[in-house]
């Protein structure tokens, strides 16, 4: 198990759910200092609270007791100080991959994933629309839902985006991508496709409003500081990762588990 990704998380997901005092507790532990004394004693006497607010501060995050998150707090440390060990500039890789780990548990919504997949399923034709990273992105995505018997296409071309519109009908799912949510083409092409009655649905980070984006579903993606750039973190990764996530919904459905185990090509003959 990793610590740090499960840990963080469950505290920042239960903040509402908690009184003030327990939120200070909260936020002490966020801030992940090093302590020496990791009892309740020690933590009781240094934030000014009782053993029982401590003990209430960890059920909310999901543990039997304070014990028992002081358990996986010791080993988040641990692990934190084990990335530590490397030179500054594979830090910074490693921790900015752990921090869109992190928010991706912030922002994943099971519930519209299986309204995404249903989508899906109900489809005739899947398109999905990107340029750029996004779209070689979309290529892996069309690849992975290949193997489970689900014919999708790829859209990169401004021109395409148009020609392609002039098909899509009801039967048809459009999913776009734009990291930024700036990319105009496919925003344009996506609004389009929807006034011709195609479900859509936009993977990005930007947090739209309904009236701003004609869209059935915005598929809110993992953001870092100029993730679009390419700087360290590759812009693919977030769009990897949310189809990771819907493949393996798709992966408990016996009919779509019957196409996928047909394309391991490493598979041990009977």
């Amino acid at each position: 198990m990793r610590f740090y990704k499960v840990l963080v998380p469950m505290i920042e997901s239960n903040l509402e759910n908690m009184t003030t005092t327990e939120k200070e507790v909260a936020h002490f532990f966020l801030k992940q200092v090093t302590v020496e004394d990791l009892s309740s004693e020690m933590f009781s006497h240094q934030l000014h609270v009782s053993k029982a607010t401590l003990t209430r501060f960890a059920k909310k995050c999901g543990f039997t007791g304070f014990r028992e998150f002081l358990f996986h707090y010791r080993e988040m440390m641990r692990e934190k100080e084990d990335i530590l060990a490397y030179k500054d500039l594979t830090q910074k890789v490693l921790f900015d991959y752990e921090e869109m780990l992190r928010k991706n548990y912030s922002i994943l919504n099971e519930s519209q994933l299986e309204r995404i997949k249903e989508m899906i399923n109900q489809a005739e034709r899947v398109y999905l629309y990107g340029k750029g990273s996004s779209a070689l992105a979309l290529k892996e995505m069309k690849m992975r839902f290949m193997r489970l018997g689900i014919i999708c296409e790829v859209i990169e071309d401004n021109d395409m985006f148009v020609w392609n519109n002039l098909l899509v009908d009801t039967s048809c799912l459009v999913i776009g991508a734009s990291i930024s949510g700036k990319t105009e083409a496919v925003l344009t092409a996506l609004a389009s496709a929807h006034k011709r009655g195609a479900s859509t649905v936009l993977m990005t980070t930007k947090n739209f409003t309904e009236h701003e984006l004609m869209c059935d579903e915005i598929l809110l993606l993992a953001a870092n500081k100029n993730l679009a750039y390419g700087n360290i973190i590759s812009p693919q990764f977030p769009i990897l990762l949310m189809t990771d996530c819907l493949f393996s919904y798709y992966l408990e459905d016996p009919h779509r588990r019957m196409y996928y185990d047909q394309t391991i090509i490493d598979k041990e003959e009977p």
